[in-house]
């Protein structure tokens, strides 16, 4: 009796959480209409985007990453003032060689077709992680559809004309490809995940095994391919530029776009606690949590785990976890790319009869949590945002998993 009060609970709770994402869905193609009809287009990310793109059919194209001259070009295309706005572009030179031809058409245009563009991914994402989740039933991918339609980061990415779409799409290609033992087809993905260079390092660090090698050679000729075909129209000097300048980025605190409070991350609760004026401890200590990170994610991985077996799948889920939550800058939108760890984790929890719904639940309150905290500023124990709280909610429910597992000796955790 008691277990049929608890199943009746949890089915009301999920109709009353499935609700308040449709809610959250409508709210936020709301407020993406909105900013686009108040004209807020000059504001976003897209439109410095835009300015590196022009920087690449002009002159200067072998200045790309000289900031003074990106603050011109944004002065003069976004009529900004000399005192403020300043945000540098710093992707790789390919993307702005393949994404200039946006320039072709006024800022506006440009960042509709873009739009348009998005949704074509969001699209392809959904029909993908339907094929990668195709043995849960149809309620279960309905679900994980809504939950991935209102997390506040899809609406950001929208609202911003960010990468964080491309990103999680790439991640999702190289886990299908892993999965599938088709080598060239991951190392392609992860190459391309080189947009966002912070991605990379844990999705690499995965590859660095006697099983998974090859991946990792693939994905180092593509991105050879991309700095040649690159260079053949910009020249080597924007990747000689870009090498030295990336680096230096990560050390602004409050200057350049770069403001680490508002993150999703370790770096991020650090800034809030010590604040920007002990940036340089912070980064230390940033540092060397990631690089424990790393050297952790590649002891778990060493042995060359088979694609067939769960542990695969909850190492994964935790490798692209710790990939955003220690990561050196991703901003909100890009904790988009947790919706796949996340349904993997379920997948993982779902192969290995484990209990679920509580984690249901928990997933299905996430995109309530984030929307609320990207409008009412407020922190837990006075630092820590509950967006974060969240993320490492969900990074210990997974390393809980894998410590049971490996005490257990779970039979099925064939590596």
């Amino acid at each position: 009796m008691i277990n049929n009060f608890w199943n009746k609970l949890f089915r009301i709770l999920i109709v009353i959480l499935t609700i308040i994402n449709i809610i959250i869905i409508g709210f936020s193609i709301a407020i993406w209409i909105g900013s686009v009809q108040y004209n807020l287009i000059s504001g976003t990310d897209f439109s410095y985007f835009y300015t590196a793109f022009a920087i690449v059919r002009s002159d200067d194209a072998g200045k790309l990453y000289d900031l003074h001259i990106q603050a011109v070009y944004q002065q003069e295309l976004l009529d900004l003032s000399p005192e403020g706005g300043f945000l540098p572009f710093l992707y790789p030179p390919f993307v702005a060689l393949f994404l200039s031809i946006l320039t072709a058409l006024p800022l506006n245009t440009a960042y509709y077709i873009w739009s348009f563009c998005q949704m074509g991914l969001l699209i392809w994402l959904i029909f993908l992680l339907n094929r990668i989740f195709s043995d849960w039933n149809k309620q279960e991918r309905l679900l994980l559809c809504l939950t991935i339609l209102a997390f506040w980061p899809l609406a950001i990415t929208f609202i911003l004309g960010q990468f964080s779409l491309i990103i999680l799409l790439c991640l999702s290609q190289m886990y299908l490809a892993m999965k599938d033992s088709k080598t060239f087809k991951a190392g392609f993905w992860l190459a391309l995940m080189m947009i966002k260079p912070q991605t990379i390092l844990f999705p690499g660090v995965i590859t660095l095994n006697k099983r998974y090698w090859r991946v990792a050679v693939t994905a180092s000729i593509i991105f050879l391919v991309l700095i040649l075909f690159s260079s053949i129209f910009l020249g080597f000097k924007p990747w000689i530029d870009y090498a030295r300048l990336l680096p230096t980025m990560s050390n602004y605190f409050g200057e350049y776009g770069f403001y680490p409070n508002v993150e999703y991350t370790l770096k991020g609760i650090l800034s809030s606690i010590m604040g920007y004026s002990q940036g340089n401890l912070v980064s230390k200590i940033s540092n060397i949590v990631l690089v424990f990170g790393m050297v952790f994610t590649l002891y778990l991985w060493l042995p060359g785990i088979a694609p067939n077996c769960p542990k695969f799948k909850s190492q994964f889920a935790i490798m692209a976890t710790l990939s955003v939550c220690l990561s050196l800058h991703l901003y909100p939108h890009d904790s988009l790319i947790l919706v796949l760890p996340a349904a993997i984790f379920y997948d993982y929890l779902r192969q290995c009869n484990y209990e679920r719904k509580l984690y249901s639940l928990f997933i299905l309150t996430s995109p309530l949590i984030f929307f609320i905290a990207a409008f009412k500023s407020f922190n837990l124990f006075g630092f820590i945002r509950p967006p974060v709280m969240v993320i490492f909610v969900l990074l210990i429910w997974m390393v809980y998993y894998l410590i049971l597992d490996s005490g257990m000796g779970h039979k099925n955790a064939d590596t």
